[in-house]
């Protein structure tokens, strides 16, 4: 069953993706969509996802997925007031300090409490699996731009490695 809950989410995604024209992946939004129908489908997968665990768990994931978001982006703006700490007087500079520790804090303090949430929802192995799987797609997505398109040498770009070389 779990098998045929996967098979069948990757080919509605598969066949979703074959429908949209290819320009709709330049704009953002489609981007993210993607990127999301992408990320539901790997961690799916890799969590060894029941039915009845998918349909629990999806809900709490979405509240984390956003709540994390705006955690990660205060993280983000703490440390661009860091990467400016040569131009900043002393108090400025240890308010940054501050700033990116409270941050850091309150992105640590989501993750334990969304972690019980999940506790709720699922069985902690389970549990323990999305954190790997989250590792995995993150490293999954870092292979996948690297692989994609690198420059070598001015104006010049090497081929992904699903496009022959031009003579």
């Amino acid at each position: 069953m779990k098998r045929l809950l996967t098979i069948c989410l990757m080919a509605a995604l598969s066949l979703s993706a074959l429908a949209q024209d290819k320009e709709d992946f330049k704009k953002p939004e489609k981007m993210h969509e993607r990127f999301q129908a992408d990320k539901v489908a790997f961690l799916t997968q890799k969590m060894d996802l029941t039915v009845e665990e998918a349909q629990a768990f999806w809900p709490v994931y979405n509240e984390y997925s956003k709540a994390a978001e705006d955690a990660h982006k205060a993280v983000m703006a703490a440390v661009e007031k860091i990467h400016k700490s040569a131009e900043l007087s002393d108090a400025e500079a240890e308010q940054a300090v501050n700033d990116l520790l409270a941050a850091q804090k309150a992105e640590n303090d989501l993750m334990a409490q969304y972690t019980a949430k999940f506790k709720k929802v699922l069985p902690i192995k389970k549990v323990a699996a999305f954190f790997d799987a989250e590792d995995a797609f993150r490293k999954h997505l870092f292979r996948k731009f690297k692989d994609h398109e690198k420059p070598v040498g001015p104006g010049k770009t090497k081929p992904r490695r699903d496009e022959p070389m031009k003579k």
